[in-house]
């Protein structure tokens, strides 16, 4: 039997927890956490249809292992592979950080940035999902 494609993985799992989210109240964290943001809802939205659309039957898992809120409003996504790990923060206005981490145990390497452009998300993602 062969490994599935992305063409026929299904966001749906992702996207439901996308709207689970967008129906959080403010302070959903009972310390005044803002409610996410529709900006922040779309950027996610645009990541992962463009990793379905541009890296095709040349991943396993396209997938973000975990989505969570962010209090500011923002979200995070984070892919994980056996050598690879990223964690992407989208703010409330749109705007892309990540935490680039490398190796395991006691030599792992951390690469972080803020204020990244969407290509450079996507291009580290492929860097993570393809290995």
């Amino acid at each position: 039997m062969s490994q599935p494609t992305l063409t026929d993985v299904s966001l749906n799992p992702t996207l439901e927890r996308l709207k689970q989210l967008a129906q959080l109240e403010p302070d959903w964290d009972s310390y005044g956490a803002e409610q996410v943001s529709s900006v922040a809802l779309v950027a996610a939205f645009e990541i992962l249809v463009t990793v379905k659309e541009q890296l095709s039957n040349q991943v396993r898992e396209p997938l973000p292992s975990f989505v969570a809120p962010l209090a500011d409003g923002g979200l995070q996504l984070e892919w994980s592979s056996s050598l690879l790990d990223i964690e992407v923060e989208i703010g409330p206005g749109g705007d892309f950080s990540y935490v680039l981490i490398q190796g395991q145990g006691t030599n792992r390497k951390f690469e972080e940035k803020h204020q990244v452009s969407l290509d450079e998300v996507l291009n580290l993602l492929s860097q993570v999902l393809i290995i």
